[in-house]
């Protein structure tokens, strides 16, 4: 049950905290019409902000189910170190936690293009970062890749692989808690759902319960296209490393381009919803699959029954992460000028 105090006290204050279970709906805010070009059409986008969880990234949520529930099923006895195959959020999140259930040491593989700041913020957590080349094509179960590697680690007797591309606990716990505050926030009206796709959790499990109350729902699964970089996401031939049937669960693909991702990501954060790369991912495929549709006659077979158009896409995390690589992928002009620029003292 939500904690309608919003207060954590106690010896377990922070792991209670952690629970998704316990604290209240995270937000879902309406876009302004300047970031929602169907608006005049009773299109309504609404930003599902996973970014306002306790740890500031949606990842906090499976890591949460997934910890607790090997904690309950005894299987975190004897363990002493976890290792995962993460850049980010999801190895960040299980670190945490874990330690709230007696696993103090983590480490994880990391591709050879993780940025150097996310290396800095695994070692700000106490994660030790195992710098992996992974290959340009995988194939499902690749010995090289550090999924792969994270699992033949977790073998050992005192090492535990969550195991977050193939573990039903991860998608498990969207259908929990992230399925039924959309539902309920929308009052069962949501006619759109869109989501990133990384290790599919987020959509399995958000879209499993969704359509367990409307079948009818349209459900875009959004990758990155071919040779195009946003952290988090997958291209198709990544998601070969994915071991859910995330195919089943969609009923369209969108690949979105890495400027747009930024820029969107850039353009929502200057409004005040302070999000990241996919998650202007997640809005760029939604806004292309809006437009295909308009494209095709109309937005008639996605209204709801009060004749809108209701679209909802989750938030994964925050911008501050990507700070060092926004003016990579955006175009200079979209950066104000410094002033007095020679003054600075440790411009890089």
């Amino acid at each position: 049950m939500p904690n309608q105090r919003n207060v954590f006290d106690g010896p377990n204050a922070i792991r209670d905290f952690l629970d998704p279970g316990k604290l209240p709906p995270l937000p879902l805010v309406e876009l302004p019409a300047s970031l929602n070009p169907y608006a005049g059409d009773r299109v309504r986008v609404f930003a599902k902000l996973m970014n306002l969880l306790p740890l500031a990234n949606v990842k906090a949520v499976p890591a949460y189910n997934m910890i607790r529930e090997k904690f309950r099923r005894g299987e975190l006895a004897g363990v002493k170190r976890l290792i995962e195959n993460s850049s980010g959020n999801t190895v960040s999140s299980l670190a945490i936690v874990a330690r709230h259930f007696g696993v103090e040491n983590t480490s994880s593989y990391v591709p050879a293009e993780i940025s150097w700041n996310k290396v800095q913020m695994l070692r700000f957590y106490g994660i030790t970062p195992i710098v992996n080349q992974e290959p340009e094509t995988p194939t499902e179960n690749d010995p090289a890749s550090g999924v792969s590697k994270a699992r033949k680690d977790g073998e050992r007797s005192d090492t535990l692989n969550p195991g977050q591309y193939e573990n039903p606990d991860n998608p498990g716990a969207h259908e929990k808690w992230t399925g039924p505050q959309i539902w309920a926030q929308t009052d069962g009206k949501i006619s759109l759902f869109c989501a990133a796709l990384g290790t599919t959790g987020t959509l399995i499990g958000t879209s499993t319960f969704l359509k367990s109350q409307n079948p009818e729902i349209p459900v875009v699964g959004v990758m990155r296209a071919p040779d195009n970089y946003v952290p988090g996401a997958r291209t198709e031939k990544l998601l070969n490393l994915v071991g859910y049937d995330w195919q089943s669960h969609l009923d369209h693909v969108e690949r979105v381009e890495t400027e747009v991702s930024y820029r969107l990501s850039m353009m929502m954060s200057r409004l005040g919803l302070l999000v990241g790369p996919t998650s202007g991912m997640a809005l760029a495929g939604a806004l292309q699959h809006l437009d295909k549709l308009q494209a095709a006659g109309g937005f008639d077979a996605v209204r709801n029954a009060d004749g809108e158009v209701l679209c909802v896409f989750p938030c994964p995390d925050g911008p501050f992460p990507y700070l060092d690589e926004y003016p990579k992928y955006v175009d200079a002009s979209e950066f104000p000028d410094i002033e007095n620029e020679d003054l600075l003292l440790n411009k890089p």
